[in-house]
């Protein structure tokens, strides 16, 4: 609730919601009035720099999975979908770009992957695969994420959206070892939250120079695997309190 979404496009603002948004994180109900004015903050932060937002995930996504298949390592463990020949794996991506302070926000590309039931999985699971690169930025200005028509963001959502889809299909074709036991405390700036916070998280280990973490949970709006920058976030092990 209180996200703002870029007319025609995948990109959704947050981080801007005042008065609780940590509470909408959970779906909690009868906010209505606060989520509209959260809305339309966002809004105003964007308004005048739409055109430079717009970046097609969607097409880039498809021509990224088609050319990362079509390497050796991938090479006959997917295949493309067709009407029939149903997708074993749906995704759906897109931005959420997150105020971290009145000027400054982070892009972080999404990939919503669900089984299809109809491709023999009896149980689909929905998990969200996250990534976000360097630190947060001016979203306007000299030196911006949207200076020559945001030519730093796409630059940035282009390789933020080559990392999520080989780690996505990476695990959803061998799926990354989840020990219940190697929990993690971790700190720091999140999707959708304009805040650092501290939430539990699981390790999953590291893909190339990426610390690799999932915060379980459906109701989560940042639940999922998580590919996470050297210092981007304080993770600490869990120690349990006696």
């Amino acid at each position: 609730m209180g996200v703002k979404r870029i007319p025609d496009s995948s990109i959704v603002v947050s981080g801007h919601q005042k008065g609780g948004a940590l509470g909408l994180l959970f779906g909690v109900v009868g906010m209505a009035i606060q989520s509209a004015a959260n809305t339309d903050a966002g809004g105003k932060r964007t308004n005048d720099i739409q055109d430079a937002l717009k970046y097609d995930v969607a097409g880039k996504t498809s021509a990224l999975t088609a050319g990362i298949l079509a390497e050796e390592a991938f090479r006959g463990a997917y295949t493309v979908a067709t009407e029939e020949s149903p997708s074993g794996v749906s995704v759906a991506p897109f931005i959420v770009l997150t105020f971290v302070n009145e000027t400054d926000a982070r892009p972080y590309i999404v990939l919503k992957t669900k089984l299809d039931p109809s491709a023999g999985s009896k149980t689909p699971k929905t998990i969200k695969y996250f990534c976000c690169e360097g630190p947060a930025m001016p979203l306007t200005g000299e030196g911006s994420l949207t200076e020559n028509n945001g030519e730093k963001l796409k630059a940035l959502l282009d390789a933020e959206l080559e990392t999520a889809l080989r780690i996505m299909l990476m695990d959803r074709r061998t799926p990354l070892a989840r020990n219940d036991d190697a929990k993690l405390d971790v700190n720091g700036s999140l999707p959708f939250i304009g805040k650092p916070s501290k939430w539990r998280a699981w390790d999953l280990g590291n893909y190339k120079d990426y610390r690799l973490i999932e915060f379980r949970g459906g109701i989560l709006v940042f639940g999922g695997v998580h590919a996470v920058e050297v210092g981007a976030l304080e993770i600490e092990p869990y120690v349990k309190k006696k």
